[in-house]
C-alpha cells in the first residue's frame, strides 16, 4: 500500500509529468519541409558569401548574431560585416558534404551542423581545409536567420 502525505503529493505530481515533459523538450527531426528551407537558406547564404554581398548576407544573420571563427574569436554581427566589406573575410572556395549535414528543429529555431571544406580568409587570416560548422537558425517575419555560428578546424593525423 503506497502512502503519500501531502508534502510529497507535488513531488509525485512533478514525477509522474515528468516523462512528458523531457519528451518535449527532445528535438524533432527537421520535417522535410523545414529541413528544405534550411538547406535552401543555407545554400543562399553561402553564394552572397562567395560573392562578398554584404547587403545580402547582412539579412542572414538577427541583429544579435555571434560568430565564432575557427580561431577561437568571438565576432559581433557589426565585425563580421566590416570583415567582409573590406575584404579581410573572402571565399575562393565552399563546399558542404550533404552527407554530413544534420539538421533538428525546435519549433522555429534549428540546429544546422555540417563539415565544409572551404579556402579563404576570415578577419584577414588564410584559412583553408575542412571545418565542422554549427548554426543556430530562427524563423523571424516570415524567413530564417542565423543567431550564432562556430567553425572549428578538423584536424587531420
Amino acid at each position: 500500500m503506497l502512502r503519500c502525505s501531502l508534502r510529497s503529493l507535488p513531488l509525485l505530481t512533478l514525477l509522474t509529468m515528468l516523462p512528458a515533459v523531457v519528451r518535449a523538450q527532445q528535438p524533432t527531426r527537421a520535417s522535410s519541409a523545414a529541413a528544405a528551407e534550411i538547406r535552401a537558406a543555407v545554400r543562399r547564404y553561402d553564394d552572397a558569401l562567395r560573392r562578398a554581398d554584404s547587403a545580402a548576407v547582412e539579412k542572414f544573420w538577427a541583429e544579435e548574431y555571434t560568430f565564432i571563427n575557427p580561431r577561437g574569436e568571438r565576432l559581433t554581427r557589426t565585425a563580421r560585416l566590416a570583415n567582409l566589406r573590406t575584404g579581410r573575410t573572402a571565399f575562393d572556395s565552399l563546399g558542404h558534404t550533404p552527407q554530413e549535414e544534420r539538421i533538428s528543429t525546435y519549433g522555429d529555431v534549428a540546429l544546422y551542423s555540417t563539415l565544409l571544406t572551404l579556402r579563404g580568409r576570415y578577419s584577414g587570416a588564410a584559412h583553408e581545409g575542412q571545418y565542422r560548422a554549427s548554426v543556430v537558425w530562427i524563423r523571424r517575419d516570415g524567413r530564417w536567420q542565423q543567431l550564432m555560428s562556430q567553425m572549428t578546424p578538423v584536424l587531420t593525423r
